[in-house]
């Protein structure tokens, strides 16, 4: 299942993620967005994907705002809780249970570029992810779906919405300077 909906979400709500995201305050992590030194960990047919399609390493910015049975959640959560709730109401329209939200902040290469193919968990795939763009970007998702590639467009505000067994990638933007998505991974209860 891979799902695309555009304008689900409030026009104030758009607006206030991207501002705040985009303030000086709010915190970053660096991290490799693959598993860089523990390549080992991915499965072999990721490794055939990323092979097969030429994907590369890269570094993102990640702001982790929670994760299940981690105690400690990000000051930002309650802002992206609300988003979270919208796309539950307006989309999703069944009891979830929420197990990881973060934002990813990924930039400009002179270069287009598929980023590596994973999983968000590689050991429960009954879980669905949702990837909502905050900005406009050329920075495409790409999603391995039945031997072919779907790329999708980010559009400030685009929900993507599919299941958690689909090995999918980031791709670094060209055109623009930055692309920002919160990653959603969730369960049905």
């Amino acid at each position: 299942m891979i799902i695309q909906k555009k304008n689900i979400i409030k026009k104030e709500t758009v607006k206030k993620i991207n501002k705040i995201v985009s303030s000086g305050l709010f915190t970053w992590a660096l991290c490799e967005e693959s598993y860089g030194k523990t390549k080992h960990l991915g499965t072999p047919f990721e490794k055939k994907l990323n092979d097969k399609y030429k994907s590369t390493d890269t570094f993102q910015l990640v702001h982790v705002l929670y994760k299940k049975n981690v105690s400690k959640k990000s000051i930002y959560y309650p802002y992206f809780y609300e988003l979270f709730e919208e796309m539950v109401n307006k989309l999703i329209k069944k009891d979830v249970e929420l197990l990881r939200m973060k934002v990813n902040l990924l930039f400009n290469k002179n270069k287009k570029t598929v980023n590596n193919f994973h999983l968000d968990d590689k050991y429960d795939k009954t879980f669905k992810t949702i990837i909502y763009y905050i900005n406009d970007s050329d920075g495409d998702t790409v999603i391995y779906n039945n031997k072919k590639l779907i790329r999708i467009k980010p559009a400030a505000g685009k929900v993507l919405l599919f299941d958690g067994d689909l090995y999918h990638a980031s791709s670094s933007p060209v055109k623009t300077k930055l692309r920002k998505v919160v990653n959603i991974n969730f369960r049905y209860v």
